[in-house]
């Protein structure tokens, strides 16, 4: 350990070869094909890191880019990249071909790393674009040899076991770009530094979260998403064990969970939703004696969810926290707190300082909402190749200040309560209406499954305020109205109720309130 650490120094390029020292037979990853040592994994990066640099000419400068699905392969790459310093972004493995070619062209990659799930994908955006000049590497499900002309991934581990990876200079990045979900547009690449993100700020993080060393960590969420990257992190930096499920679906991360004995897992609120909609006797025949945290984020974790999962696990293993891809992880809040403050995202965690401005600039006092902005050395340096968009997350007199244009506020002990985002407030009559606080209010109602607010166009109001359900058996409109008439203001209680089977969401979760406004306007 002292020799790597000597050698390699301490941070995320050198904790898989600490750990190979460590820990060598300890699992660090397992998924359903396969399962790797911390020894073996080192061994497999090292290997694939060489063979992307001999075999495929990889080097510092634009980004290698993986689209695959949840898999070792997928670790072990973009662990490798890190190793090397080469950037890596991490395309969403649901992309389109036609949502690919420009995501490649700005970001000027050359080579892609995918897997059987996404390989005709690439090939489509290839014969769109055909002037992309890229190289394919291929993880093949059954370790064959790819089609066409493609690397095959398990080729060049197996050709180059054995090779150290070249080492990168002490001071070069350890640059991530994270593609920002696309809720409101064209998805942009958020660059962070993963050197930003030391033992410091890993210990500030444990001491207010329940994971420890030889945890078990369950992966659902995809691993293109910034906050599946953070909990893969921290439990990595940890020594523990990584377990991989392609796709979430409740029963099946539930027996999981229980058979596994899994101790912490990242789930975005509609899994907890899905998960505690289960019969009982399904969590009667899958115990889950061995978990410590269910920590949720990247969605509203609404008041009713939040009460259900805590009825179910318990108080002191339910959290919840805000963050963005821009701005890292900003807030933690756990479920004693919750209950204390049922609609807060939680305290900044150290590191993190957190402010309101309003539209003038000028910092807002407690209780006053305005837009939220963050600062940290976390942050995203900016978006890849868009430095506009990068200077309208600024703060105007101050880089330091950044946004995601939420709006919230902070109460007198450093809380913050987060009312949406500035594009989905709602003026109706010239009154500014939130909608988290509306949602929260209407999920409590006993026939509401799921709801989202949206303001639709109105020729008297200018907006009507308006709720699409997913109701239970049961819910009946006009019963709902006076229901919420005697819990919130005139204003807030929604003028139009629609009905839907299912709310659009994006695969972190996020509703995708765009596209109701676009069918229901």
């Amino acid at each position: 350990m002292a020799r790597v650490a000597l050698t390699q120094g301490l941070g995320v390029r050198s904790m898989y070869a600490l750990h190979a020292a460590s820990e060598p037979q300890r699992t660090a990853a397992v998924d359903a094909r396969r399962s790797l040592t911390y020894a073996e994994l080192d061994a497999e990066l090292d290997a694939f890191a060489s063979g992307l640099v001999q075999s495929l000419g990889a080097k510092r400068g634009p980004p290698i880019t993986i689209m695959m699905d949840n898999r070792v392969e997928y670790l072990v790459a973009w662990s490798s990249l890190t190793r090397l310093a080469i950037t890596c972004a991490h395309a969403s493995r649901y992309s389109t071909a036609e949502e690919l070619v420009p995501l490649l062209q700005r970001s000027g990659s050359t080579i892609i790393i995918v897997s059987d799930a996404t390989r005709s994908v690439v090939d489509e955006a290839l014969r769109i674009e055909p002037t992309l000049k890229l190289k394919i590497v291929h993880a093949t499900n059954d370790r064959e040899p790819p089609p066409g002309d493609a690397a095959g991934y398990h080729a060049l581990v197996q050709r180059y076991r054995g090779h150290k990876a070249p080492a990168a200079p002490r001071d070069a990045g350890s640059n991530s770009v994270v593609y920002t979900s696309g809720t409101t547009g064209t998805p942009k690449g958020a660059v962070r530094d993963l050197k930003s993100v030391g033992v410091k700020e890993l210990f500030e993080i444990l001491d207010r979260l329940p994971f420890h060393c030889g945890d078990r960590h369950l992966v659902v969420a995809p691993l293109y998403h910034s906050a599946a990257q953070v909990f893969v992190l921290i439990n990595a930096a940890l020594a523990n064990t990584i377990v991989l499920e392609d796709k979430f679906d409740a029963e099946t991360t539930l027996r999981r969970m229980s058979k596994d004995g899994i101790n912490n897992v990242f789930l975005v609120p509609t899994m907890i939703h899905r998960l505690l909609e289960l019969p009982e006797e399904v969590f009667a025949r899958n115990p889950t004696a061995n978990l410590h945290a269910i920590v949720s984020g990247a969605a509203l974790f609404s008041t009713a969810l939040r009460q259900a999962a805590i009825k179910r696990f318990g108080a002191a293993k339910i959290f919840d926290f805000y963050g963005a891809t821009e701005l890292g992880w900003v807030t933690l809040i756990d479920g004693h707190e919750m209950k204390e403050r049922a609609t807060s995202v939680g305290r900044a965690i150290p590191g993190q300082e957190i402010a309101i401005f309003g539209p003038d600039g000028q910092q807002m006092p407690p209780g006053e909402v305005g837009t939220v902005y963050t600062r940290s050395a976390q942050m995203m340096r900016g978006y890849l190749s868009d430095e506009e968009a990068t200077d309208k997350t600024r703060l105007s007199q101050s880089e330091d200040w950044a946004t995601v244009v939420d709006l919230g506020y902070l109460d007198a002990d450093g809380y913050l309560f987060v009312t949406g985002r500035a594009r989905d407030m709602v003026i109706s009559g010239g009154v500014n209406i939130y909608p988290v606080e509306v949602e929260n209010a209407l999920t409590l109602h006993p026939a509401i499954s799921e709801v989202a607010v949206v303001g639709l166009p109105h020729a008297e109001w200018g907006e009507i305020l308006t709720a699409v359900v997913v109701a239970k058996e049961g819910f009946d409109p006009q019963e709902a109205t006076q229901w919420a008439r005697s819990r919130m203001a005139p204003y807030k209680v929604p003028r139009r109720w629609e009905l839907i089977d299912v709310l659009p969401r994006n695969p972190t979760g996020k509703v995708l309130k765009r596209e109701l406004r676009e069918q229901l306007s």
